[in-house]
């Protein structure tokens, strides 16, 4: 057995034993009753996105508002957009681990969280989606926790996942860049497949953080131009603006 596999096998039996969501705390690892996913600590501090909001981006706000700076203008083809937390501590170190380190086993907690969110907001979409990967990208990753997570989804609210979307290119991370580089970066780099199936449906996009919403934006733009009469987001964490306003 070549090191770099054995290394997976004992990576994954530690996570399995040390981080079991049945009676581990998904953040600190502490031991739980079975069916809690946090300790009492923790859970003080997840960062929730229950009070003001942007009535349409669905950041978090100072008061609440129709449009927000983020979204004004900007966000255009997305018709809704909802988060169950902001991105802040310790949400956003889960989310990078079940993006990066191969934590799956978070993405069940994320999509329960996701389908409580889905009814309280009054969707009602015909297909869910997801942010595509390039199968470079997904194949050095493993997998596409955005798919995995509209997957786990389908299966709490019984709403089709489609997978209409392809990334014909590789970009620069977007996390890296500004909101007008990151517009620029995704030009031209997605395209529906499935055009006959999103003719006079509602979508909803499934991903695990809007930062700017560029990347949805795009996409929003590529399935209303064939035909989705309405283009919903829905994500995990939401960045605020900025300016709180």
């Amino acid at each position: 057995m070549k090191f770099k596999e054995f290394f997976k096998k004992i990576s994954k039996k530690f996570t399995d034993y040390f981080f079991n969501p049945n009676w581990r705390c998904l953040n600190c690892g502490r031991e739980v009753f079975e069916g809690q996913e946090f300790c009492e600590e923790c859970l003080k501090t997840l960062p929730y996105n229950d009070g003001a909001i942007c009535d349409h981006c669905g950041r978090k706000l100072v008061v609440f508002s129709n449009y927000c700076s983020t979204c004004k203008g900007k966000l255009v083809d997305l018709d809704k957009c909802r988060s169950v937390f902001n991105y802040a501590p310790p949400i956003n170190k889960l989310i990078k681990h079940a993006k990066y380190d191969n934590a799956k086993y978070l993405l069940d907690y994320f999509a329960k969280q996701l389908s409580n969110l889905y009814f309280q907001s009054y969707f009602n979409a015909d297909y869910l989606t997801f942010v595509p990967m390039t199968k470079k990208a997904e194949k050095r990753r493993g997998y596409n926790q955005s798919k995995l997570l509209a997957e786990k989804l389908c299966e709490r609210i019984n709403v089709q996942v489609l997978d209409c979307l392809v990334k014909t290119k590789e970009t620069k991370r977007q996390a890296t860049l500004t909101a007008n580089e990151r517009r620029k970066n995704l030009t031209d780099a997605f395209k529906v497949v499935d055009k006959k199936s999103i003719k006079g449906k509602s979508v909803l996009i499934v991903d695990d953080v809007t930062t700017t919403g560029a990347t949805a934006q795009i996409l929003a733009q590529k399935l209303k131009g064939v035909g989705a009469t309405n283009v919903y987001l829905i994500t995990v964490a939401s960045v605020p603006p900025f300016d709180k306003y």
